[in-house]
């Protein structure tokens, strides 16, 4: 949700940005990254006051603060795969209806609390903790603890000394826990429950020996060791006897150095072995047999700076916690201002390294200075806040913060892109669903009202042939008008046959006012369905691996709001619901600051720039070098079958299914060569909902003979003088590069 709403700096020298639906693998939050990050919080956001608490998707809680410089965030998260904690950007403006529960109970809890400690509290632990308290200096009433360890990362809000009412099997000397972002009840858990009025536990600790104060000597034991354990597969053989086999071990005979550091030490990440490696100029890979002695001093060397640095960032923390936080001249303030000058990213390994590296005052090819990084993007972080905070004392990022928003950017958007094409997918498919059983009942009260010319009929028998009938009878025997064959008809004995012809009379009637008033509706409901489903096609279609994407979906949210078939989401939406629930109450449109944003958002220069430039439409080439343009939503559609088309162009549209709308550009008075046409009636078989199918018809005509209904939803034409033919969306441009990267498509696919 930030990316949308920030522009964030990227750092000079960052890894390249990749796609942001491509699947990789994050850099580690580890324990340096965070106890780094703790440094920043300590030393700029303590102490600060909560304003607001947001937690706008299901991985990411942002706690506005403010201080006596200004403002500031600090971002928690607990994605599995971009855990962390860091200050960051502005919260986002959400809708009360869109910030999540942890996020509410958040700022229920902590909103107008001051925050007075920033602290590690276990060593080489993955565990931060901040406090907060009615005012600086007082007793914390609450904490927050965050635990970044990958797949199993949390955040815990406790109450401090508050008593457990929940789980008497467990041990209940912690704290209350008021919140979780990610609950773990007792029936889960045998050990460590993470849920509302359980006392607080901290997590196992990791194995492995504390980094510092071990020499050359016992580095060399403990690694080794720790190396040939991490080089051993056990596996187990099949058997179908009760007795269990003894685990058969395979021992790999020269087992990476990397792996033993990582196994041997606490607080050591891959990323973090592998880029002490480096900074030893020793290859990642290297086996434990390849070193020799002054290998291993090397490796020594950068390993026992980099856990010296690392200790004197948490003593420095833990300095901070003891003095006076309000004090101007606080000496321990500034050495935690200080504590990272020497702070280095390493770019090959994304890896905060907190020292310099051995012999050299400067940066290599490799790593990236923070404090050089930090100067680059201040401009561009003060510049690039969103509206709201425009004129507010914003704090510059610190230099941890700007790298691992860099860093953690593309999570975010990957989550914010699939969040909303998940909302959008769940609208739509609601929609559709209250379509068709709408289109249903109309169906059923046409088809009862169909019948109405025999009910009259029924009424002119019964009045024919009155003087037939007995008094006090509930039948009457009646003649068929044009078979003559005697049937039965009910007659209610108290009102006679009279008055039963005059009900049918007037049953019939109104049958025949139902069938002409609702076969409107009826079509209305039908070319609704048929839209709702375009829609529901566009959307499966979109997967993030373009920016067009992006855009289009944003399209896509602005469209099925205009149709009101949704609400808004997202920035300006609590004043845009405002603004249409008082003009649905009799309010007149156009006052209040809902329709002002409104406006403004209809006037935004950017979007008309996304229109002009034709984000909703593809561009292919056809074998002859013509032009093919498909449509990528319902906008690109209308535009292509309305705006773009010409007289002598193309266009083509798979039969009987939603699908885009294509046209081959021609020049007037030239005939469509048949390569070309089957080229642009393929893209229009596999851009469909029919992909899958092999060979797919394809309606094609010229775009004069196509129009739009009257009051018809975006998107929606008719056409005249149809042709058709056979499209293969099998031999396409993008179903080879599907087929390239290992996806099934067309035939395949079944």
């Amino acid at each position: 949700s930030t990316a949308a709403d920030v522009s964030m700096p990227t750092p000079p020298n960052a890894p390249p940005q990749t796609n942001p639906a491509t699947k990789q693998k994050l850099p580690a939050f580890d324990y340096t990254a965070l106890v780094a990050s703790v440094c920043e919080i300590n030393q700029i956001a303590v102490p600060t006051k909560v304003e607001t608490a947001v937690q706008a998707d299901a991985y990411t809680l942002v706690l506005g603060l403010r201080g006596l410089d200004g403002k500031t965030a600090v971002h928690v998260s607990w994605h599995p795969d971009a855990a962390r904690v860091a200050l960051g950007s502005p919260p986002p403006r959400v809708h009360k209806t869109e910030n999540l529960s942890f996020g509410e109970q958040t700022n229920a809890v902590l909103r107008d609390l001051i925050l007075t400690e920033a602290s590690v509290p276990t060593a080489w632990e993955r565990v931060a903790v901040f406090s907060f308290a009615e005012r600086p200096g007082a007793d914390p009433k609450y904490k927050l603890r965050v635990e970044t360890q990958g797949r199993n990362s949390n955040a815990i809000l406790t109450q401090c000394g508050a008593a457990a009412d929940r789980g008497d099997r467990f041990n209940n000397a912690g704290d209350k826990i008021v919140a979780c972002a990610y609950q773990v009840g007792d029936k889960q858990t045998s050990v460590r429950p993470l849920s509302p009025g359980f006392a607080y536990s901290p997590p196992p600790q990791a194995p492995g020996a504390v980094p510092t104060g071990c020499d050359v000597d016992e580095f060399r034991l403990l690694v080794t060791n720790a190396a040939a354990t991490a080089g051993a597969k056990k596996h187990r053989k099949k058997s179908n006897d009760k007795e269990e086999k003894e685990p058969e071990t395979e021992n790999n005979p020269n087992p990476p150095v990397a792996n033993g550091i990582v196994r041997a030490f606490r607080g050591v990440s891959p990323a973090l072995a592998r880029s002490l490696l480096d900074d030893a100029r020793i290859a990642a890979s290297i086996g434990i047999d390849d070193l020799d002695e002054n290998a291993w001093q090397l490796i020594h060397d950068e390993f026992a700076r980099w856990s010296k640095q690392t200790q004197a960032m948490v003593d420095a923390i833990c300095k901070a916690n003891e003095s006076d936080s309000m004090d101007p001249s606080n000496a321990s303030k500034q050495e935690l201002g200080c504590i990272l000058k020497h702070a280095r990213w390493h770019t090959k390994e994304g890896q905060l390294m907190p020292h310099q590296r051995s012999g050299e005052t400067r940066c290599d090819g490799n790593t990236i200075s923070l404090a050089d990084a930090a100067a680059s993007s201040a401009a561009a972080s003060q510049n690039g806040l969103v509206d709201e905070y425009a004129f507010a004392r914003q704090m510059p990022l610190p230099p941890v913060g700007v790298v691992f928003a860099s860093v953690y950017g593309e999570a975010s958007d990957v989550d914010v892109f699939r969040r909303e094409k998940d909302r959008l997918a769940q609208g739509t498919k609601t929609a559709l669903k209250k379509t068709k059983q709408k289109t249903t009942a109309f169906e059923a009260q046409i088809a009862d009202a169909a019948d109405f010319e025999k009910t009259k009929i029924k009424a002119d028998e019964i009045m024919a042939y009155l003087h037939a009938y007995e008094a006090g009878s509930a039948s009457m025997t009646v003649y068929d008008f044009e078979t003559g064959e005697p049937r039965e008809i009910e007659i209610d004995p108290l009102i006679g046959p009279n008055q039963t012809a005059e009900k049918l009379y007037k049953k019939a009637r109104k049958r025949k006012r139902t069938a002409a008033a609702v076969e409107p509706l009826l079509e209305s409901a039908r070319s609704e369905l048929r839209y709702l489903e375009q829609v529901e096609f566009t959307l499966a279609e979109l997967d993030g691996t373009n920016s067009d994407d992006v855009l289009a979906l944003e399209e896509i949210s602005l469209e099925l709001v205009d149709a009101k078939l949704m609400k808004p989401a997202g920035k300006g939406a609590a004043a845009a619901i405002r603004e249409e629930t008082r003009v649905q109450k009799g309010g007149k449109k156009g006052k209040g600051k809902g329709a002002v944003t409104q406006q403004k958002n209809k006037n935004n220069k950017k979007r008309v720039a996304r229109e002009a430039a034709m984000s909703n439409v593809r561009k292919y080439v056809a074998p002859s070098g013509k032009e093919v343009l498909v449509g990528r939503n319902s906008q690109g559609n209308e535009a292509i079958s309305l705006q773009l088309g010409q007289d002598q162009d193309v266009w083509f549209h798979v039969r009987g299914a939603p699908g885009a709308h294509v046209i081959l550009r021609q020049q007037p008075g030239e005939l469509a060569a048949a390569g070309d046409v089957q080229f642009a009636a393929n893209l229009a078989a596999y851009h469909s909902k029919l992909k899958t199918g092999g060979k797919v018809d394809v309606s094609f005509t010229s775009p004069k003979f196509v129009r739009k209904p009257t009051g018809a939803r975006l998107g929606m034409v008719t056409m005249d003088k149809e042709q058709v033919m056979t499209g293969r969306p099998d031999d396409t441009q993008p179903a080879e590069e599907e087929r390239a990267s290992g996806k099934k498509v067309g035939d395949a696919a079944w």
